[in-house]
């Protein structure tokens, strides 16, 4: 019996044969049927498994501690294929650096949203991105006070007090949104990737966010990566790239189109999130 991971694959390849990169002529490598093989068992497989047969890491799981501590305790591998939902970004710092130490070349497939592709990804050395990936970030996570006071507040300008409630540390809602950004910025630094990494997806997120009516917490919008944004910032980090959705409406994202609501060509926001704060039909 065919597995629904080996159905999606086949299917964003079959989607993806005759994609092409609109902004800009990027070489895509071929897809290599040995590495699809071990992605495919990867996507079934829940969990964090080593597959001794082709000795390939297989961390298919969210980034907490039970699960990313594990690889401390497995061999070392050929290869390491991640797909993640994210997790908290100080967490996933920590798990950014056990990959580290680790060494060997990284694989990224099928989701790797949130942390996984904000903390992650760019803290990898040697990183291959497969043609069933969708890379997400999570959140406006740059920006600003005035703009984070006022984006549920009909832009309303953050007075003296609160300003100072905000810089003593007693907005808690704030924190928690400086705290991402805060841990971004370090992060970013100390694997050597320049923060327009980041400040990119954040900027155009927050432009796409604040030209559609209704708006949601800065948290609940998700900016996608494309091929042309990780070899602007990855550069030679980038070890093999194989064709994938980059874009909202490629066809490749079939999954994700089902879910979520585009606010622009690579910014969205799931359905059930528009449903909470009400305003489904985007008004």
């Amino acid at each position: 019996m065919i597995g629904p991971a080996r159905v999606i694959l086949l299917a964003v390849w079959l989607l993806n044969a005759f994609h092409t990169e609109a902004a800009g002529q990027i070489e895509y490598d071929a897809p290599d049927p040995v590495l699809d093989q071990a992605v495919t068992r990867c996507l079934n497989t829940e969990g964090v498994t080593f597959f001794e047969t082709d000795r390939t890491l297989c961390y298919n799981a969210a980034i907490f501690p039970e699960q990313f501590l594990k690889l401390n305790e497995l061999p070392a591998a050929q290869r390491v294929i991640l797909t993640s939902p994210g997790g908290n970004v100080a967490t996933a710092r920590l798990m950014s650096r056990i990959l580290q130490l680790r060494g060997e070349p990284v694989i990224i497939a099928g989701q790797c949203m949130s942390a996984c592709a904000m903390v992650l990804l760019p803290g990898l050395k040697q990183v291959g991105i497969h043609r069933s990936a969708h890379l997400a970030v999570h959140g406006i996570t740059m920006m600003d006070y005035p703009t984070w006071f006022g984006w549920l507040r009909d832009g309303a300008a953050p007075s003296r007090i609160n300003l100072v409630t905000a810089q003593l540390g007693y907005d808690f809602d704030y924190m928690l949104h400086l705290s991402g950004r805060d841990h971004m910025r370090d992060h970013l630094t100390s694997v050597a990737v320049d923060l327009g990494f980041i400040q990119t997806v954040s900027r155009r997120m927050e432009k796409d966010a604040a030209d559609w009516p209704c708006r949601l917490d800065p948290k609940e919008y998700w900016g996608i990566l494309d091929a042309q944004h990780l070899k602007t910032y990855l550069g030679d980090r980038l070890t093999r790239l194989e064709s994938f959705a980059g874009h909202w409406d490629d066809p490749g994202n079939r999954i994700y189109r089902e879910i979520t609501q585009p606010l622009g060509a690579q910014t969205y926001v799931f359905k059930g999130d528009l449903q909470t704060a009400g305003c489904a039909d985007g008004s």
